[in-house]
């Protein structure tokens, strides 16, 4: 249970449903901030970083992230959203052990959200070769993961979302939360919704601006 306080209203939130924020050595800390802050403070989503092995991890930014979980203790039948951010070990060929993991959440139904060089694992499970996604760029897509099958179905834009995979490119946070904030219906929250505004709206961007 979360209690949200903001200028509109304050609000109790009992959180019964699960975020799996996945956190390693040199993860990009800054890429699922703003999705992870949305799911946990105005959302019935509770926010649980797991590592592989349950140890604190150092992010790219030098911050100490002390998970909740390993990996052995997660269930994918009580994972809502699985989020994956980028960082180099995704390119350097690391974080295989999650596979298994992985392929049980989307057996399952549930949401996989991949920002940045995290979508180059998903290319390299296959996960991408039959659906509409996005990466970095298609040429560093195609050159990091040989093997990769799914041109055709690459979409040149920040964030694309399909029924269980959002992906998004490394410069593109915001959208990769606007996508996967609106996959969960969050922006029927009118709060919610004007809050997240002042992030991706012209209308609020234009504040700041003379």
């Amino acid at each position: 249970m979360i209690f949200v306080s903001s200028p509109l209203k304050c609000t109790t939130i009992m959180k019964n449903k699960t975020c799996y924020l996945f956190v390693f050595n040199g993860y990009s800390d800054w890429e699922p901030a703003l999705a992870a802050a949305s799911l946990q403070q105005f959302s019935e989503y509770e926010v649980r970083p797991f590592s592989i092995d349950g140890k604190a991890v150092i992010s790219a930014a030098n911050l100490q992230v002390i998970p909740q979980l390993s990996l052995a203790e997660l269930d994918a039948t009580l994972a809502d959203i699985v989020i994956l951010p980028g960082g180099a070990a995704w390119a350097e060929g690391k974080n295989r052990e999650i596979s298994p993991f992985i392929q049980d959440v989307l057996r399952k139904g549930k949401l996989l959200a991949a920002i940045c060089d995290a979508t180059l694992y998903l290319a390299s499970q296959g996960i991408l070769d039959n659906i509409p996604h996005t990466s970095n760029d298609l040429g560093l897509l195609k050159e990091a993961v040989p093997e990769y099958k799914g041109e055709t179905n690459y979409v040149n834009k920040p964030a694309v979302t399909t029924d269980q995979v959002i992906t998004a490119n490394g410069a593109a946070g915001t959208a990769f939360a606007l996508a996967i904030v609106s996959r969960l219906g969050l922006l029927e929250n009118e709060q919610f919704a004007f809050w997240f505004g002042f992030f991706h709206k012209p209308e609020f961007q234009s504040l700041w601006h003379e």
